[in-house]
């Protein structure tokens, strides 16, 4: 509960009121809807391991957001991550790494070494956005006019994929516990990269903590 409320104090000085920041993806209606041939084909083109560019916001309701220059890597395959965060003079504030498993704090400037709880809670969010994007083969489906839902159980609650679009395309991850949505992922802005298929907006929803994580993506650079 400490941790808890630190990390809303936290957020609750830095960060601004929420709203959308990217506009809806299309979703037609769906013809005939094949859920296993949508999962299969968003995983051929999403790319295994990349270095992105990005602009992190992140929002609290009623105060200032925060903006951080963030240079990420992932390597899917391997569910790992690192994100580096700097402010706007280029100055190192936080080096943030995980698994599957686990996330750390690798390096924070010595102002914020306070704040190592709230920079986990959002190394865990980081890894949510950019890790395990495609549902299981023996997961639940749901058929929509237009979209399908994939549904999962996990011993945090159950993860719902929700795909979309022509052609079909990740739209939203989230995970719902007892009492509702723990967090909420959203994709936008999906380009045509060499390499694959790339979201150019996220928005990460933090039920728990009452946050939200905007990242505006500048440039990206994918691996083979």
């Amino acid at each position: 509960m400490k941790v808890r409320l630190a990390i809303l104090i936290f957020l609750g000085l830095l960060a601004g009121c929420a709203k959308e920041p990217f506009e809806p993806n299309p979703t037609p209606v769906l013809q005939s809807p094949q859920p296993a041939a949508m999962r299969d084909t968003f995983a051929r083109v999403l790319p295994n391991r990349f270095t992105s560019d990005d602009t992190i916001i992140i929002q609290a309701p009623f105060h200032d957001d925060l903006a951080v220059l963030g240079v990420l890597r992932v390597d899917r395959p391997a569910g790992t991550f690192e994100l580096v965060a700097l402010n706007h003079m280029g100055i190192k504030l936080f080096d943030l790494r995980g698994d599957r498993k686990d996330v750390s704090v690798v390096f924070v400037l010595p102002p914020l070494e306070g704040l190592k709880d709230i920079l986990l809670s959002i190394a865990r969010d980081i890894r949510h956005m950019y890790v395990d994007l495609i549902p299981a083969s023996g997961a639940d489906e749901t058929i929509h006019s237009k979209d399908v839902k994939f549904s999962q159980d996990t011993p945090d609650g159950t993860i719902i994929y929700k795909f979309g679009g022509d052609p079909s395309i990740l739209l939203e991850k989230r995970l719902v516990g007892f009492f509702g949505t723990i967090w909420r992922v959203r994709y936008f802005r999906y380009t045509s990269e060499t390499g694959g298929l790339y979201p150019r907006g996220i928005v990460m929803d933090n039920s728990r903590y009452h946050y939200r994580i905007i990242v505006k993506n500048r440039d990206v650079e994918i691996k083979p």
